[in-house]
C-alpha cells in the first residue's frame, strides 16, 4: 500500500521503539475526563509480569518501584498517556522516600493510596512535592480528621461512587468542600446516570467505563447523515463493491468529500500535480486503504457529539486486533480482526443496540458473532484479549493469550504500536 497507511499498518515488528522482552513490563491505562467529557489525564496500571498475580510481592513498594520507573524508561509514558498527565499509585514509604521525583512533576499526578499512614514526615515529603510543581491525589477518599493535613496540601479528592450510597457520597462531598480547596473526581462512573449524578453533587473530574457503553433510548432515529455513513460502511465491506456507487455516496458529503482529497493531496503520496476529481482520488487510494480511511473517518463523524476517547479507543482497539491477528493467522485475514476491534464501540457511537445496526450493514456472521458475543470464536477471542488488556485485567489477559498460542511478553509492545497509530488517526482527522 502507498501513502499514509502504508505506515500505518505495517507489522509491529517494524514500527515504533521496541519494549525489551525480557523486561515483562505491562502497562494499561484508564481515561480521567473533565466536565465536558474532554480527556484530562490517564490513570496507568502497572505489571512487571503476567505469571504472578497471587504474589504478594508484586503489589510491594520494590517491585512498584521497577515497574513504574523501568516503564517510564522502556515504553516511554509520554506515548501511552499521548502528553497529558499520568495518575501513578504511590504509597506513604515510597513518598518520604521521594521516589515521585524520578518522574516529571508536569506529567505525573501523585495518587496517594488510602491506606496511607499520615505522619508528620510524610505531609513534609508531600509538601515537599507541592513545593516543586507535583500534583497529589488522594485515592479511595473516605473523610477522616487523620487526613486534614494531606487535605491541605492535595489538588484532587478521589471518591469511588460504588462504595457509598448517594446520601453518604453528599456527605462526604460537603465535608470535603467545605473546608478545603480541592477539586472533587468520581471514580467508577459505570453509566450516564451516575456521570449526570456526580456533575450535580459538584465533581469536576470523572473516571470509569461510562463513556463506552451506548445510552439506549428508544423511539429515536439515527440522524440521515448517520444513515449516509452506515450506508457507506455497508457498501465498503462487500469485497466487489460498486465503484461508481461509492463516488457518489461520497461526493454527496461535502466534509468526507473535503476530508478525502486533502487526504490524497498531502505530502504522503509526493504526486507531481494535485488530484481534483473525487472520483479519481477514489481510483487513488485504492480499495483495501479507502476502506480503511473511511471507516476511520466516519467512525469519528458518527461520533461527534461523544466524548473524543471513545474514538481513539475504537481506533486503538481496531489496531490492537489488527497486530494480534497478523500474529495469530499471519497477513491472512487481518481487515477481519481490524473490523472487530474497531467496531465493536458502534452501539455506544450511535446508542443503539449492537443487533440492530449489524443488521444494516454487510458483515459476515463470523464478524457479527464476535461483536455481538455471540461465539467464542477466533475473532471473539482475541477481542476479548483486548478489551481485559484495556482494563488491566491481567488475569483474564494471561488465560486469553494462552487460549490463543500468543507470547505475553510481546503484548506490551503490541499495545504501544497500537497507540502510535492511533496517533496517525488524529492526525488524519485535523
Amino acid at each position: 500500500m502507498d501513502g499514509f497507511f502504508n505506515g500505518l499498518f505495517m507489522p509491529a515488528t517494524t514500527q515504533g521503539e521496541k519494549v525489551k522482552k525480557s523486561s515483562r513490563i505491562f502497562v494499561a491505562r484508564q481515561p480521567i475526563f473533565r466536565r465536558n467529557k474532554k480527556v484530562y489525564a490517564y490513570e496507568l496500571l502497572f505489571r512487571s509480569g503476567l505469571d504472578n498475580f497471587f504474589d504478594p510481592t508484586a503489589d510491594g513498594e520494590i517491585a512498584t518501584s521497577n515497574v513504574i520507573t523501568d516503564s517510564f524508561l522502556l515504553l516511554g509514558i509520554a506515548n501511552v498517556t499521548m502528553g497529558r498527565r499520568a495518575f501513578i499509585n504511590f504509597n506513604g514509604p515510597m513518598i518520604v522516600r521521594d521516589w515521585p521525583a524520578l518522574f516529571p512533576s508536569r506529567q505525573t499526578v501523585v495518587e496517594i493510596l488510602e491506606d496511607v499512614e499520615v505522619t508528620q514526615e510524610l505531609v513534609d515529603a508531600c509538601r515537599s512535592l507541592v513545593n516543586r510543581g507535583y500534583i497529589l491525589a488522594l485515592d479511595d477518599f473516605l473523610y477522616e480528621p487523620r487526613f486534614d493535613p494531606l487535605l491541605e496540601l492535595v489538588d484532587i479528592v478521589k471518591f469511588d461512587v460504588q462504595q457509598m450510597g448517594r446520601g453518604a457520597l453528599e456527605r462526604q462531598v460537603d465535608q470535603v468542600r467545605k473546608n478545603f480547596r480541592v477539586k472533587l473526581l468520581a471514580e467508577k462512573i459505570e453509566n450516564d446516570d451516575e456521570f449526570d449524578a456526580a456533575l450535580e453533587l459538584g465533581f469536576e473530574l470523572f473516571q470509569g467505563y461510562f463513556f463506552k457503553k451506548p445510552h439506549i433510548l428508544s423511539g429515536l432515529d439515527i440522524p440521515g447523515a448517520k444513515l449516509q455513513y452506515l450506508e457507506i460502511l455497508r457498501l465498503i465491506r462487500n469485497e466487489f463493491y460498486d465503484f461508481d456507487h461509492l463516488s457518489r455516496l461520497i461526493a454527496d458529503d461535502v466534509s468526507l468529500s473535503y476530508k478525502l482529497l486533502k487526504y490524497v493531496n498531502s505530502p504522503c503520496y509526493r504526486r507531481r500535480s494535485e488530484i481534483r476529481s473525487l472520483k479519481s482520488a477514489v481510483a487513488l487510494v485504492g480499495e483495501e486503504e479507502l476502506r480503511k480511511w473511511l471507516s476511520l473517518v466516519m467512525m469519528s463523524d458518527m461520533a461527534e457529539d461523544k466524548p473524543d476517547e471513545l474514538v481513539r479507543l475504537a481506533v486503538i482497539r481496531g489496531q490492537f486486533c489488527e497486530i494480534l491477528g497478523g500474529e495469530i493467522e499471519g497477513e491472512k485475514g487481518r481487515d477481519r480482526f481490524h473490523t472487530v476491534g474497531m467496531f465493536s464501540l458502534l452501539d455506544a457511537l450511535l446508542d443503539r443496540p449492537m443487533d440492530e445496526l449489524l443488521a444494516e450493514l454487510n458483515f459476515s456472521d463470523e464478524i457479527n458473532h464476535a461483536l455481538t458475543g455471540k461465539s467464542g470464536g477466533l475473532l471473539a477471542q482475541v477481542l476479548h484479549l483486548v478489551k481485559a488488556y484495556e482494563m488491566g485485567a491481567w488475569e483474564r489477559v494471561t488465560r486469553a493469550a494462552d487460549s490463543l498460542g500468543l507470547d505475553t511478553d510481546r503484548l506490551p509492545e503490541i499495545f504501544i504500536v497500537a497507540l502510535e497509530r492511533s496517533r496517525y488517526f488524529e492526525a488524519l482527522l485535523n
